[in-house]
């Protein structure tokens, strides 16, 4: 399966695995707390992601690759609010991790926990392009898993390409997708799912369920 390439990322790998051996676990989180910017505010845009979706009978594993470009000629500092799908079903994430990509290497970047998210900043300088990693596993107590999207649109503008890989156990039965999947694929006992979008605003999020 053909990975983006080219710019800084979000890396030519959907899972973004260890790169030179700088892939740490993110410590504690920083005393920094913003809010989204809008666009239109910070000049900064959200243009492409690759997000990989693993579901099992009792956890969903998200691995996510975003690509950021500041269109501007200025320097600028932006806040992203990552906000995770919480319910009395799916439980706050007990593992979550970010990384920044710098000189080919992922490095952790501090992030502040909220009731339903996590909140980070990130500077540019003019014409600066960013590749941010984030991961992070959740306990589901429903054969349901969810990825949001629905926030793209508080970024006024459309990614220009977002690509998903639903991992599915092949053990899983009744399985339905909220998508119509571009390619799926058996590689031993997973089952994937792949999906991508241009010009993505979407009004619903990504959804897998199974019995």
């Amino acid at each position: 399966m053909k990975r983006p390439a080219g710019g800084l990322i979000i890396v030519a790998a959907a899972f973004l695995l260890l790169v030179c051996g700088c892939e740490h676990d993110s410590g504690a989180p920083s005393a920094e707390n913003s809010d989204l910017a809008a666009t239109r505010q910070n000049r900064v845009r959200f243009y492409r992601e690759y997000v990989t979706v693993e579901p099992s009978a009792t956890r969903t594993t998200v691995t996510a690759l975003y690509y950021f470009r500041n269109d501007s000629d200025e320097s600028t500092t932006v806040g992203i609010l990552y906000p995770f799908p919480i319910d009395r079903n799916h439980l706050y994430p007990f593992q979550t991790k970010v990384w920044e990509e710098r000189h080919g290497c992922f490095e952790p970047i501090g992030f502040v926990r909220a009731e339903t998210d996590v909140k980070w900043t990130m500077s540019f300088t003019p014409r600066e392009e960013k590749l941010i990693k984030v991961r992070y596993v959740q306990e589901i107590r429903k054969h349901r898993a969810i990825y949001i999207v629905t926030t793209t649109k508080l970024w006024e503008q459309p990614i220009e390409i977002a690509e998903f890989e639903f991992r599915i156990p092949v053990s899983f039965e009744g399985v339905e997708l909220s998508f119509i999947p571009d390619r799926t694929e058996s590689h031993g006992d997973t089952v994937v799912h792949y999906k991508r979008y241009t010009d993505f605003f979407p009004d619903e999020d990504l959804t897998v369920s199974w019995d």
